[in-house]
């Protein structure tokens, strides 16, 4: 077939018709800038099986039930007050009227060249079917040999719009120029990690994984360098970069195993379980549950308070791998759904490394964001990151490690209360960023091929209902902690969603939370909704740009997600694109910036 014929070509062809000349050609002008690695990330199709269906199984679905001794401890004077008439979308609609997002704001630093390359940007993201064709065209320029055509295009474009750059140099400017604009920044290595294809038990498998997650170890280690160049920056990491992603699918699959037994042998409901219930329910379910000489003596081990019922907290806190004695029951026989033998000793080694990375964060004096991933890594995530919050988020102190709640999934309200929960029992201050999610489309088409429900919830309301409740309910412990006179949780909202920022302002109001020591903060990836980033900054509230950064080839994968994500909201992209196409056209008719022609025309009026 002749090469000017074929599906890559012409999909070139309609990119060039949407720029609609407005970008000038660069392939001619591509240069390789330097990289910062070579790591390579691995994305594959999990196996099928029981694992992952137990793995993925949302909690809802599970029938997991919070017991009424943590549903009264939840709720707090604040709480009550809440739920009596505080005219939550009044205050909302009050809140987003307030904000006043203004593009100019955003665009008046960015070069006349920036904004021509985030107006194609924005009109390629409109284009649906250019979206969903993005991966297939990707692979078509590999076959064809042409990724470096390919790559040239998108390093000009999407990278440079939604990403800092692939050296340190570029990527602390960017970093210093949302500083000045009083927008914070959190560093983001955006390579990523999935399961392996092929063997993932072997040991050259086991090898190479754990030179990789050494490598990431070290590109975190150097981000949290170029974070601590720009004061009070963060920077985020992903858990699956520590490891291998197989032994983090493995034992997570065990430990959701564990949650759905629990909720099994919760045959009332009411949150809790005795012995009978806990030796044959629980324990059975297990991998090594029948290897256990003494399952009394491993029942009063949960049962701190010895009171002959345990919640899933307690199960949670006693039987989770960081307890050597517990273990052996993640360890399979054969085949089938457990972890290997040296899966323990890997284990070890990323809670070495995320604990080296931690300690690192804390000299340079950067906060870390614990990234959210695909639902069947989630539980270990959750578990190695609970981890460091409790040994570095003291209640009395700063707060170093947020862990981060994708509210699509249908178990995230529950897993965010319990947490808060576990975090008063245990005596550290409570992190947390919530997001709405960034895997739908994937954990949607793995759930149908591999035959288990869905873990994301059935509808965009859901979410939005699901992710407002997560942000009032994190909003009114703050504001009880600060009437009390008590350390208050640290909530991050991070959202595009003006409809929701707008929610939680007013919350923030309502609720008299002081905002001084950032107890609340609001963020939004870098090149998306900067006209909302740059308001919030204007009215002096702490705000924070995700700031992504890597070689193009790590990255493509995130940049993939962002047109997509663009994509599923066309009103609000096509009035992204509206926004740079006016900046252009004012710096090409020399007019001043609407700030500034408001303020002549005050001038004016005062004098007159």
């Amino acid at each position: 077939m002749p090469i000017s014929a074929s599906p890559a070509v012409t999909a070139v062809n309609r990119l060039i018709t949407i720029q609609q000349h407005a970008l000038r050609p660069v392939v001619a002008a591509y240069a390789r800038p330097t990289r910062l690695s070579f790591i390579h990330s691995r994305a594959a199709t999990p196996a099928a099986g029981h694992a992952l269906a137990a793995v993925a199984t949302p909690l809802t679905a599970r029938g997991l039930a919070t017991s009424p001794a943590i549903r009264t401890r939840l709720q707090t004077p604040s709480d009550s007050a809440a739920a009596a008439p505080v005219a939550e979308h009044a205050a909302a609609d009050n809140a987003g009227a307030q904000l006043r997002p203004d593009a100019s704001l955003a665009l008046a630093h960015q070069s006349l060249g920036k904004l021509v390359t985030g107006w194609f940007v924005y009109r390629a993201c409109g284009n649906a079917g250019l979206v969903q064709m993005a991966p297939r065209l990707l692979q078509a320029f590999a076959r064809l040999r042409l990724a470096w055509a390919s790559n040239a295009v998108v390093r000009r474009t999407f990278f440079a719009w939604f990403c800092a750059g692939e050296n340190e140099r570029e990527i602390v400017h960017t970093m210093r120029q949302l500083k000045e604009a009083g927008i914070g920044s959190i560093l983001d290595f955006s390579a990523e990690a999935d399961l392996p294809a092929g063997e993932t038990e072997g040991a050259a498998a086991r090898a190479h994984a754990n030179v990789k997650a050494d490598a990431f170890a070290k590109e975190y280690f150097h981000g949290l360098h170029m974070a601590s160049q720009v004061s009070q920056a963060f920077a985020a990491v992903k858990i699956t970069g520590l490891v291998d992603p197989a032994v983090l699918y493995r034992l997570s699959a065990v430990q959701s195993a564990l949650q759905k037994a629990f909720a099994v042998a919760d045959t009332d409901g009411d949150g809790c379980v005795d012995f009978a219930q806990f030796r044959d329910g629980v324990l059975a379910a297990m991998p090594g549950g029948g290897r256990v000489a003494s399952p009394s003596g491993l029942f009063a081990m949960v049962d701190r308070d010895g009171d002959g019922q345990v919640d899933w907290i307690d199960v949670q806190m006693a039987l989770g791998m960081d307890n050597p004695l517990a273990r052996p029951l993640y360890l399979r026989e054969g085949e089938g759904l457990g972890a290997v033998e040296s899966d323990v000793e890997d284990y070890e080694r990323l809670v070495a490394r995320a604990r080296a990375v931690v300690q690192q964060a804390a000299t340079k004096g950067v906060r870390l964001m614990v990234d959210a991933e695909h639902s069947y890594f989630q539980p270990m995530i959750d578990h190695v990151t609970q981890i460091l919050q409790r040994e570095f988020n003291g209640s009395s102190s700063g707060t170093l490690v947020f862990n981060t709640y994708q509210m699509y999934c249908v178990d995230s309200l529950q897993r965010l209360h319990s947490d808060v929960e576990r975090a008063a029992r245990e005596g550290w201050r409570f992190a947390a960023k919530l997001v709405r999610g960034a895997y739908m489309e994937l954990e949607r088409a793995r759930a149908q091929e591999h035959g288990y429900e869905s873990p994301i919830n059935p509808t965009l309301s859901a979410t939005h209902a699901m992710y407002n409740d997560g942000v009032r309910f994190l909003l009114q412990r703050i504001a009880g902690a600060q009437a009390a006179g008590q350390v208050p949780p640290a909530l991050f909202v991070a959202t595009h969603n003006r409809e929701s920022i707008g929610r939680a302002l007013g919350l923030v109001r309502d609720l008299h939370i002081d905002t001084t020591a950032e107890p609340v903060m609001f963020g939004q990836l870098l090149g998306m909704q900067d006209a909302t980033s740059y308001a919030l900054a204007r009215d002096k509230l702490p705000i924070y740009k995700y700031v992504p950064y890597g070689p193009l080839d790590e990255v493509m994968p995130y940049l993939v997600r962002r047109a997509q994500e663009n994509s599923a909201v066309a009103g609000a992209i096509r009035e992204e694109a509206a926004s740079v196409m006016a900046e252009i056209r004012r710096r090409l008719l020399r007019r001043p910036l609407p700030m500034q022609a408001a303020a002549a025309s005050e001038a004016v009026g005062t004098s007159q």
